[in-house]
């Protein structure tokens, strides 16, 4: 995956896809449409199908090629600094982001406790407030 021509879709892409696939060993069906939902928000201009399905595939592509390596984990938690560091990337866009987490958390019918985990210590990574990152674990 040459990062040079990342886009922030493959980053929100790469982290939903780690999110939904190392929380619980599984990347389930409804997992992958929820996310696709969730990563075409981040494309932020008119995209065509074609060019969306185009950013999906260098994700798995990305992230077929990483969830072997030894400190995958810390790798996901790079991708999360990096997004944190986007000029662009407002509080509101923080929460709309953790809300994504959960959604694809909670999409498989269960929300399970390293999902919450995940969802605090990326909130905290981002510098949201507690109670904002509890309100969305706990609605």
């Amino acid at each position: 995956m040459n990062l040079i021509n990342l886009k922030p879709a493959h980053y929100f892409g790469f982290l939903y896809v780690a999110f939904a696939h190392l929380t619980d060993g599984k990347y389930k069906r409804v997992e992958q449409l929820t996310i696709w939902q969730s990563v075409s928000k981040w494309l932020r201009t008119e995209t065509k199908h074609g060019d969306y399905s185009c950013v999906m595939d260098e994700v798995m592509e990305w992230y077929k090629s990483k969830v072997h390596d030894e400190d995958f984990e810390n790798e996901v938690f790079e991708i999360v600094e990096c997004i944190n560091d986007f000029s662009w990337f407002s509080k509101q866009d923080r929460i709309n982001s953790l809300k994504d987490l959960k959604q694809i958390a909670v999409s498989d019918n269960r929300f399970l406790k390293k999902e919450k985990l995940w969802i605090h210590k990326i909130g905290v990574i981002w510098g949201l407030d507690l109670k904002d990152i509890n309100n969305i674990i706990n609605k």
